[in-house]
């Protein structure tokens, strides 16, 4: 009888031990939206890497009371399309600027708000205006247009200065055709084909190349950002076609629509009170 006992009180210890083991644990997980986990990861990343930024910095700022608060940039920007995007257009070009203003006395957490342009296709196409006498060229441009708002992060100084950065904004991809004439004369004649816009994740990193640090500090800008378009419908080159009526065709495609731009420009400093 005792041992029977015995035997109905260890299972009760042991059931009551697996209960408080088990006690607070749960096995219920939210699933994350692709956009937030990809913008959970750039801000683990730069959380991460800002306690060895600001490590590295800090000794060295110190000692330097001119670093300006607000830098302005601009850049020439190569666009590579990437995944689905990479199947139906290539490389684009444009222009790239930015203002970061740093929050902290050591210019090492800032915001950035930057903004792009990249053309990705264009195609040129000779036409009769009323008849052949007039002859006119239709030029249709494929664009995107980008823009966002983010923390970035600094080495404020040394010869060779890393930063990360990351934005939230949008894309506009968009398809125009205007007129000109032989003389490269631009009329008003100009027709917005197709467009869309997108919300928009970046995450990107660079250096900064000190070129002069007298009165006003310019630095070469050298990086690279990943932009998260998600789908998007755009056109490109052949996406319109001429009908024997007069008419075109639009052709859409839509697909994911994420590219990487790599830059290489200038970064100035605004002069500014400590």
């Amino acid at each position: 009888m005792k041992s029977v006992v015995k035997r109905s009180m260890s299972r009760d210890v042991r059931l009551e031990n697996h209960v408080r083991s088990n006690r607070g644990v749960s096995t219920f997980r939210v699933p994350m939206s692709r956009p937030a986990r990809f913008l959970s990861g750039v801000l683990t990343l730069a959380v991460t890497a800002a306690t060895t930024l600001s490590a590295q910095a800090n000794p060295v700022r110190r000692a330097d009371t001119s670093l300006p608060r607000g830098y302005g940039d601009i850049n020439f920007a190569i666009s590579q399309p990437i995944g689905d995007f990479d199947d139906f257009i290539g490389a684009g070009y444009g222009i790239t600027g930015g203002f970061v203003w740093n929050l902290d006395r050591d210019r090492v957490f800032g915001i950035r708000a930057e903004g792009g342009f990249v053309q990705y296709g264009n195609e040129r196409t000779a036409h009769c205006l009323i008849n052949c006498r007039i002859g006119v060229d239709v030029n249709t441009s494929n664009d995107i247009v980008f823009a966002g708002i983010g923390p970035q992060i600094t080495v404020p100084a040394g010869p060779l200065r890393p930063y990360l950065n990351a934005t939230a904004g949008l894309s506009y991809f968009f398809t125009h055709s205007s007129v000109s004439g032989e003389d490269d004369y631009e009329g008003y004649f100009d027709t917005m084909n197709h467009d869309d816009a997108v919300f928009a994740l970046t995450g990107g990193g660079g250096f900064l190349i000190p070129l002069s640090l007298r009165r006003t500090h310019v630095l070469l800008d050298l990086g690279a950002t990943f932009h998260r378009n998600g789908e998007a419908t755009y056109l490109r080159k052949g996406s319109i076609r001429d009908l024997p009526d007069g008419n075109i065709e639009i052709s859409p495609i839509r697909s994911e629509a994420n590219f990487i731009t790599y830059r290489i420009g200038v970064s100035i400093g605004v002069p500014t009170r400590r």
